[in-house]
């Protein structure tokens, strides 16, 4: 008599191949597809589902083994069968060297929703015209800027007790498809680095966002 299958009433089910289900298992399948395991455990003990891809059969179970997404793993770090089957693709700012002793890093971090932001655009531009630091001055034009990857970036700005004219103050804006993310001006404080939030708390009124 025919294998009969409740899966014989869907259109298109699909089974796991009998290489994946142990040949001690029960037929199974559907009047058109009766299958049986062909998996050998040779005497030795079935794994743990938790050592088994999710969705494959193993033994009485199956398997609840999740993999990231290679989105998800450095780029370049190799993962998966043989530790060689995927290949990571998320991309981080490498971290440079620290900055200068006249500097300090900002450190930012943009999201939008909760969702971090790429390529938001940061400007940091000197607020008072013919500012010195040493013996330069500092343009209060172009500026400097740096675009966030995975919602984050880095730059190094001078500290205020750096400039020998003017007060140090930048005006620093994050932007992102025309919308303002973040507007604050502020002077960098004398130390090695510093969150963007945390300059918030220093900053003159007229915060927008962030």
């Amino acid at each position: 008599m025919a294998l009969q299958n409740s899966f014989a009433t869907f259109f298109g089910a699909i089974y796991p191949a009998e290489g994946n289900v142990i040949n001690t298992a029960p037929a199974y399948g559907d009047a058109i597809n009766a299958l049986q395991g062909t998996l050998s455990t040779g005497g030795g003990i079935v794994p743990s589902p938790d050592d088994v891809r999710d969705g494959i059969a193993v033994g009485a179970s199956t398997g609840n083994l999740t993999l990231p997404d290679v989105s998800e793993v450095l780029l370049g770090v190799t993962f998966g069968t043989n530790g060689n089957e995927f290949t990571g693709t998320l991309e981080q700012n490498v971290i440079p060297t620290p900055p200068a002793g006249s500097r300090c890093r900002l450190k930012i971090q943009i999201s939008l929703n909760g969702e971090a932001v790429d390529d938001a655009r940061v400007t940091c531009v000197v607020c008072q015209a013919n500012s010195v630091v040493g013996a330069n001055i500092v343009p209060s034009v172009l500026g400097q800027y740096v675009d966030t990857i995975n919602g984050y970036a880095e730059i190094d700005l001078y500290r205020a007790s750096g400039f020998a004219r003017g007060d140090g103050m930048y005006q620093i804006q994050a932007i992102h498809h025309n919308q303002v993310l973040c507007s604050v001006k502020a002077a960098l404080p004398d130390q090695e680095s510093i969150y963007l939030s945390e300059l918030v708390a220093l900053a003159e009124p007229g915060y927008t966002g962030g």
